[in-house]
């Protein structure tokens, strides 16, 4: 199905953005940011054409996921993770999963799932001027998946 007419103009704005990490609802987040990409091979030989003779299934990879989030959303954050740690304060070693919701101009409710995610940096930059403090957030995704769908053939080989 092709891009669909919207009605009245509309079209789905942050504020239409539900998000929840590890099953709670996050409010503090100003910004996130995340990509996948199937990065494939062609495959060339001897021909008088010079084209490709195909290509490889390729190699999944998902792009370092970001976010800006205020300070006391970071600091949650934090303490959630530190909780499921087993010393109670590694909050890099848990892995949770990241849930962005939204709903399209049509009213069709989109998800996209951002699996097995680990911080790996937290950063904090403070400046003078009426904008709250905020903290980056960088994680590592293991899969995303938009509505089910995976970017990646998710069918195993039997030995």
């Amino acid at each position: 199905m092709a891009d669909t007419q919207r009605i009245n103009g509309f079209v789905p704005s942050w504020g239409d953005i539900y998000l929840k990490i590890d099953s709670e609802r996050y409010y503090g987040i100003a910004e996130i940011a995340y990509g996948d990409t199937r990065v494939r091979s062609k495959l060339y030989g001897m021909a008088r054409h010079h084209a490709p003779r195909g290509r490889t299934s390729g190699k999944y990879e998902v792009d370092e996921t970001t976010m800006k989030m205020d300070l006391p959303a970071a600091g949650a954050l934090r303490t959630a993770l530190a909780a499921k740690a087993a010393d109670g304060k590694s909050y890099g070693s848990v892995t949770f999963e990241v849930v962005v919701q939204y709903e399209d101009s049509q009213g069709t409710v989109r998800t996209d799932t951002l699996h097995e995610c680990c911080i790996t940096k937290m950063a904090v930059s403070h400046s003078e001027g009426p904008d709250a403090l905020m903290e980056d957030v960088s994680m590592d995704v293991m899969s995303i998946d938009r509505d089910g769908l995976t970017l990646y053939d998710k069918t195993e080989v039997a030995p």
